[in-house]
C-alpha cells in the first residue's frame, strides 16, 4: 500500500512537471496538489469544470493558492491546515496586481482600502479584497495615492502607481545617469542594482563602481578601496550592509567590489546631512540593503565573467518564511584569463610580488596563487501580521600565496609567503508595527575584519615576519518611528558600540610590537521630518558619549529643501560628525605593499577622535528632459593623523595631528531623449592640509583632485544596452626631490631632501570605457543576459602614483611609478530563472 502511494505521488509529480507552463483543467491540477502537499479540496463541480489554469511555479501550497486565486474567479479558504474550501468569488471581491508605472516591477506593501476593509499587496504586488464601497484607495509611502471605481475593473487587472510627485518633486529625476539611479528629497542618491542600466566599463551593477559615476566621488588610483568623497580618505566613509559595518569593501586588493553585484541591492548614498541614527563617518555614508520588498526578490540566477562565477537564490519555505543565499568564487587560481593578467599587472606592480623591496639586482623566480570568494545568507520570518525577525550574514575572503626563490638555488624549495584578508559579519533584527503610527526596531550586530601575512624576505632566508591587524565591532541599536500624520515623522533611539583592535608585528630577528585597544561608545539620536506644500525639512541630533575617552559630543544634522516651482528646487544642508576608527600606514612594505593600511582606534592621545563639519547647498533645474544640478560645499575635518594620509615624502615617518579643508562645487548636466541618456559630471575642489608642527604647515592635500570631468552616453532599450563614457581628472599631487643625490641626516643615515610638500602633479588621467549587453528569453521562465566591457578603450596608461626611495646598495635615489590599468576586456553571461 505504501509503495502504491509513493508511486501515485511520483506519477503526479511527473505529470506536474510535464504540464508546468501549459494550461490544464483546474480539476486535474487540484488532484496533483492533493498528492503533492497532502491536502484536500472541497468544491462544487460545476463551478470549476470549465476553468483552465497554468501550473504555478511555486514551492509552497500557500503560494500555489495565491497564484490560482489570481488566475480564477475563485476563493480558496483554509478551513484547517490540510482542508481547503473553494468558492466562487462574490461580485464585491477584487483581485489585482500593483506595479510601478515606470519599470513595470511589482510593488509590495501597498495598502489597499475599501470602506472598513484593508489589505496589503504581497511580494508579487498581488492582493485580494472584499469591496465595501464603490471605490478602492491604494497608497504606498513612495507612490501617489490612487482611487479607482470598482465597477470598471476587469478580472485580475494590473494597477499602475506613479512615484510620489508632491513629496519627491524637490529632487526627483526619473533617470539619473542611467536607469535605476534617483536622487531623493533628503539629498541622498538611491541606486536599485537589479533595475539599474549599464554604465561605461562595467559588466555588472557593481555598487562601489557605480558610486564613482556620481558627483563628488572619485578614486585617483582606479580602486574602490581608495574612494574619496568630497576630498576625504576611504576609511572616512561608512559602509553598512544591512545595518552591519564593513571594514573591507574590495576584492583583488580594491579593483572590484567585495559585495556580490548580482544580489538585489538597494543602495543609499549620503554626502551630507546623513540621518542622526548614523555615526562613524566624517565623509560619505553608504547604506546597502538586500532582501528588498520587490518582485525581483524571488529571482534566481547563475553567471560568470572572466574573473569569477557566482549564484544567488531566494525562496520561501512557508508563506511567512523566506531565505536568500548568494556565493561568488574567483577563477583566478585555475584560469589565467586575459582580464586577470591585466588586473595582476596593475595591482602587483611595485610590491613584494615584483620584488620591489630588494635593493640589489637579484636573479629570482616568482609565482603567485590568488583567489577570492564571498558568501551571504539571509533569513526572514514574519511573526503574525505586524512583526518580523531577520538574520543577515556575510563572509568575505582574499588569499594570496607567493612563491619565490633565487635561480642560483634552483634546487632549493621556493619560499612560501601568504597574505589573507577576511571579513565576517552578521546581525539579528526584530521589527514590529504596533499600529499605523508606531514602529519599533531592535538590532544586535557583529563585524570582524582581519588581515594577516607571513613574509619570508628573499634575501634573508632565515627571517620570518608575521603581521596581524584585527578590528571588531559589535553592539545593539534600538529605534522607534512615530508617524504623527502624513506631514510629520519623528524617529529616535539608542545605540551602544563596543570596538576592539589588535595589531601585531612579529619578527624572529627583531623586537616584536603589539598594540591592543578598546573603545565603548553610547549614542542617543532623534530625527524629525516635516513635509509641507513646497518645503521638505529634516533635522536631527546625535548625542554621543565615548566612555573609554570620557568625552561627550553633540552632533546636529539638518536639511531644508524648497520647491520654487515645478522645474526649480533649492536646498541647503549641514552636519557635524565624528569617527573613532581610521586606517594608518606605518611602512610602505607592510603586508607585501598591497594592504599597507592598518585599522586603528582613537585613544585620545596620539590617535585622537576625528571630527568634521560640513555645509552645502544644491540647485536643481529640470525641464523638457534636461537636468541641471549645482552643489557648492565646504567641509573641514580636524584631528587627522599624518599616518592616516599615507605620505611618501619628507613627512612619511612623522606622526603629527592636523586637519584639512575642502571648498568645492559639483555640477551635473543631463539630457534624455527616447532611449538615450547623455550626461556630463564635473567637480572642482580646493583641498589643503594644515599641520602646525610641519614646515610649511599649509600644503595641498594628497587626495585633492582640483578638476574632474566624466561623461557618458547610454542607450537602453531593455533588451539592448550600450554605454560609452570618458573619465578625466587632474593628476595626483606628489613631492619631487630637490636633489637626486641623497644626504646624511643628524644620525648619519642617508635621506632624501624634498621640495615643498605636494608641490608637483602627475600627468592628467584620461580613460575611455565601453560596455554592451543583450538580454533574451530562453524559455517562458528563464532569461539570459550576456555582454562585454572594455576599460581604457584607447589603451592610454599614465602614472597614477610616484614616490622615491634610496637603494641601500648603491646609495642612489630610485623613482617608483605605479601605472594605470592597460586596456582590459571582460565578458559575462548570466541566466535568470
Amino acid at each position: 500500500m505504501r509503495l502504491r502511494t509513493h508511486f501515485l505521488l511520483f506519477a503526479c509529480c511527473i505529470t506536474f512537471a510535464q504540464q508546468n507552463g501549459k494550461a490544464l483543467p483546474l480539476r486535474d491540477y487540484l488532484k496533483i496538489l492533493e498528492a503533492r502537499f497532502s491536502v484536500n479540496f472541497s468544491f462544487i463541480e460545476n463551478e470549476i469544470e470549465k476553468i483552465n489554469v497554468v501550473a504555478p511555479d511555486e514551492n509552497s501550497i500557500g503560494q500555489q493558492i495565491e497564484s490560482l486565486e489570481m488566475q480564477t474567479n475563485l476563493t480558496f479558504e483554509f478551513i484547517t491546515a490540510n482542508y481547503i474550501v473553494i468558492r466562487k468569488k462574490s461580485k464585491s471581491e477584487i483581485c489585482a496586481q500593483i506595479i510601478d508605472s515606470e519599470t513595470g516591477l511589482p510593488i509590495s506593501g501597498a495598502s489597499v482600502k475599501s470602506g472598513s476593509n484593508t489589505t496589503y499587496s504581497n511580494e508579487k504586488g498581488e492582493f485580494c479584497l472584499t469591496s465595501k464601497s464603490p471605490e478602492i484607495t491604494i497608497s504606498h509611502v513612495s507612490y501617489d495615492n490612487l482611487s479607482l471605481a470598482t465597477t470598471n475593473l476587469p478580472a485580475s487587472p494590473k494597477i499602475k502607481l506613479s512615484l510620489h510627485v508632491e513629496i519627491l518633486s524637490e529632487t526627483f529625476v526619473p533617470v539619473l545617469l542611467t536607469r535605476g539611479i534617483r536622487k531623493k528629497p533628503d539629498g541622498s542618491y538611491d541606486i536599485l542594482s537589479k533595475n539599474s542600466g549599464l554604465l561605461p566599463g562595467l559588466t555588472e551593477p557593481d555598487v562601489l563602481q557605480t558610486m564613482q559615476q556620481l558627483p563628488g566621488a572619485v578614486s585617483f588610483d582606479e580602486t574602490i578601496s581608495n574612494l574619496s568623497i568630497r576630498g576625504g580618505t576611504h576609511d572616512q566613509n561608512l559602509f553598512l550592509w544591512n545595518g552591519i559595518r564593513l571594514f573591507q569593501t574590495g576584492h583583488f586588493f580594491g579593483l572590484i567590489s567585495a559585495l556580490n553585484p548580482n544580489l538585489s541591492h538597494s543602495i543609499t548614498f549620503y554626502k551630507n546631512a546623513s540621518p542622526a541614527s548614523l555615526g562613524e563617518a566624517v565623509s560619505g555614508t553608504v547604506l546597502i540593503e538586500t532582501l528588498p520588498e520587490s518582485g525581483n526578490y524571488f529571482e534566481n540566477s547563475i553567471g560568470m565573467n572572466m574573473l569569477n562565477f557566482d549564484f544567488n537564490t531566494a525562496f520561501k519555505t512557508s508563506p511567512n518564511t523566506s531565505w536568500q543565499f548568494s556565493g561568488r568564487r574567483s577563477t583566478t587560481d585555475f584560469f589565467d584569463s586575459p582580464t586577470y593578467r591585466r588586473y595582476s599587472e596593475r595591482i602587483f606592480q611595485n610590491t613584494k610580488i615584483t620584488n620591489i623591496f630588494v635593493d640589489q639586482e637579484v636573479d629570482y623566480r616568482t609565482s603567485e596563487n590568488f583567489y577570492f570568494y564571498d558568501f551571504t545568507a539571509q533569513f526572514r520570518q514574519k511573526i503574525g501580521s505586524k512583526s518580523e525577525l531577520r538574520f543577515n550574514g556575510i563572509f568575505i575572503e582574499n588569499e594570496l600565496e607567493v612563491y619565490q626563490r633565487l635561480n642560483a638555488n634552483a634546487a632549493s624549495d621556493a619560499q612560501e609567503n601568504e597574505l589573507k584578508q577576511q571579513s565576517t559579519a552578521g546581525n539579528l533584527v526584530f521589527k514590529t508595527d504596533w499600529n499605523s503610527k508606531h514602529k519599533s526596531t531592535f538590532s544586535a550586530f557583529f563585524s570582524r575584519y582581519m588581515v594577516d601575512s607571513e613574509d619570508r624576505p628573499l634575501e634573508e632566508t632565515n627571517r620570518l615576519i608575521n603581521q596581524h591587524n584585527v578590528i571588531t565591532d559589535k553592539g545593539i541599536t534600538v529605534g522607534h518611528d512615530f508617524h504623527l500624520n502624513e506631514k510629520i515623522i519623528l524617529k529616535g533611539g539608542y545605540q551602544v558600540i563596543e570596538s576592539s583592535l589588535k595589531n601585531e608585528n612579529r619578527d624572529n630577528l627583531a623586537i616584536d610590537v603589539e598594540d591592543s585597544r578598546f573603545l565603548l561608545t553610547h549614542a542617543l539620536f532623534v530625527q524629525g521630518e516635516l513635509t509641507l506644500a513646497r518645503w521638505f525639512l529634516s533635522g536631527g541630533i546625535r548625542q554621543q558619549y565615548f566612555q573609554t575617552l570620557d568625552r561627550f559630543r553633540t552632533e546636529p544634522r539638518f536639511l531644508a529643501s524648497y520647491r520654487v516651482n515645478k522645474d526649480l528646487d533649492f536646498s541647503i544642508s549641514g552636519e557635524l560628525k565624528s569617527q573613532t576608527a581610521q586606517q594608518s600606514v606605518y611602512l610602505q612594505e607592510d603586508f607585501f605593499g598591497l594592504e599597507k593600511r592598518q585599522w586603528t582606534l582613537a585613544d585620545g592621545n596620539g590617535t585622537p577622535l576625528i571630527t568634521s563639519s560640513q555645509i552645502s547647498s544644491a540647485v536643481t533645474y529640470k525641464k523638457w528632459k534636461w537636468l541641471f544640478s549645482l552643489e557648492p560645499f565646504y567641509k573641514k575635518v580636524s584631528h587627522i593623523t599624518s599616518k592616516s594620509q599615507g605620505f611618501q615624502n619628507q613627512f612619511e615617518f612623522e606622526n603629527a595631528v592636523g586637519s584639512y579643508r575642502v571648498l568645492g562645487v559639483e555640477f551635473l548636466v543631463q539630457k534624455q531623449w527616447r532611449d538615450f541618456t547623455a550626461w556630463l559630471n564635473y567637480h572642482y575642489n580646493r583641498n589643503e592640509y594644515r599641520f602646525e608642527s610641519f614646515a610649511p604647515s599649509d600644503f595641498p592635500n594628497i587626495y585633492s583632485i582640483p578638476h574632474s570631468l566624466r561623461s557618458g552616453l547610454i542607450y537602453d532599450k531593455h533588451k539592448w544596452q550600450f554605454a560609452l563614457g570618458t573619465n578625466w581628472f587632474s593628476g595626483k599631487y606628489y613631492t619631487e626631490p630637490s636633489s637626486r643625490i641623497p644626504v646624511f641626516d643628524e644620525n648619519q643615515d642617508l635621506t632624501i631632501l624634498y621640495k615643498s610638500p605636494n608641490s608637483d602633479r602627475l600627468d592628467d588621467y584620461f580613460q575611455v570605457n565601453f560596455s554592451g549587453s543583450f538580454t533574451q528569453a530562453i524559455s517562458k521562465k528563464a532569461n539570459m543576459k550576456w555582454g562585454i566591457s572594455v576599460q581604457n578603450l584607447l589603451d592610454k596608461t599614465v602614472s597614477i602614483n610616484k614616490s622615491y626611495r634610496i637603494n641601500s646598495v648603491n646609495s642612489a635615489i630610485e623613482e617608483v611609478n605605479v601605472l594605470s590599468l592597460a586596456r582590459t576586456f571582460n565578458g559575462f553571461v548570466r541566466v535568470y530563472f
